[in-house]
């Protein structure tokens, strides 16, 4: 049974860490200020950071702990080649399942599919810890005649891509598909939009063809993309159509993810003279170095002006 508009319920989810907190309460800031239509704003933590975050919480703001989530085995713990100053998810257990080190960036991954068993809403709408809202946007719009939209920007993926080619072949493989044609669809964005009825099947399909957990089914291979997973599944599987999702090349999220994508920033007066008309957010890659405090300031800016 589809679901219809009315009876539709939205949640947004961000993983982040200790390193990205100050980014991620700026980001629910403007949540609570520009954002409308969601039942919860779910944060997604590893275990040792929660306590940071739990002053975030609030009516509509839950965090959940990694080991709600992810499977005992596997935990984190001071990488002993970077002198504690990173983590790695490893452990005899994991490894005796044929599991890799994983890094940060995996397990913020798997978290985006293990909150569709933790959470209850239909619609998950994810927004990662260093972007933050600058337009008032409704999530229920991401709604249209029933199906729920899905970036997709058509022929994005090119045989040459050497970053992209291995997301593609990891998701054909575990979903047991042929292999992936070239060029194809990029489905890898800020505000990416789930149906949770999806990611419940699409885990449940994995582990049936593998025999393995959905985790070390997906993670064995480091080389690994959730949204790619999730595309591959709801279009080359289900059928957009059927999966009652409208594709949208449109990326909703202004992003600066290289340092030359920042030149002249620090002379912008307002987002608005970047964004086109129907972005509402935007999004700095923390590792490109540009000042929180910078930010900050055009975000204040931003809500006066809209006040």
């Amino acid at each position: 049974m589809s679901i219809t508009a009315a009876s539709t319920s939205f949640a947004l989810a961000t993983p982040s860490y200790r390193g990205d907190i100050e980014r991620c309460r700026l980001l629910c800031a403007s949540i609570d200020r520009f954002v409308t239509g969601h039942a919860v704003h779910y944060l997604l933590i590893e275990d040792r950071d929660v306590p940071l975050f739990r002053a975030f919480e609030g009516p509509r703001r839950r965090v959940l702990a990694e080991s709600e989530l992810l499977p005992r085995w596997l935990k984190s713990r001071p990488d002993p080649f970077s002198l504690g100053q990173r983590r790695v998810w490893a452990g005899l257990r994991a490894a005796l399942r044929g599991l890799p080190p994983l890094r940060g960036w995996h397990a913020q991954q798997l978290r985006k599919f293990a909150v569709a068993k933790a959470s209850a809403e239909d619609i998950i709408l994810f927004a990662d810890s260093d972007m933050l809202f600058v337009r008032p946007f409704d999530v229920r719009s991401l709604e249209k005649d029933g199906a729920t939209r899905l970036y997709r920007k058509p022929d994005a993926i090119t045989a040459d891509m050497a970053r992209h080619r291995p997301w593609c072949e990891n998701a054909s493989a575990v979903l047991g598909l042929g292999p992936p044609r070239y060029p194809g669809p990029d489905y890898i964005n800020n505000m990416v939009s789930w149906r949770r009825e999806h990611v419940l099947a699409m885990l449940d399909l994995i582990e049936r063809r593998s025999g393995r957990d959905w985790v070390t089914a997906i993670a064995r291979d480091r080389q690994f993309s959730e949204y790619m997973l999730y595309g591959y599944y709801v279009e080359r599987v289900l059928g957009l159509e059927a999966a009652g999702h409208w594709p949208d090349a449109r990326e909703l999220c202004k992003v600066y993810w290289f340092t030359e994508d920042v030149e002249g920033f620090d002379r912008l007066e307002s987002f608005e003279q970047v964004l086109e008309p129907w972005q509402v957010a935007v999004g700095v890659q923390s590792f490109i170095g540009e000042p929180l405090e910078r930010i900050r300031a055009l975000f204040e800016q931003q809500a006066q002006a809209s006040a």
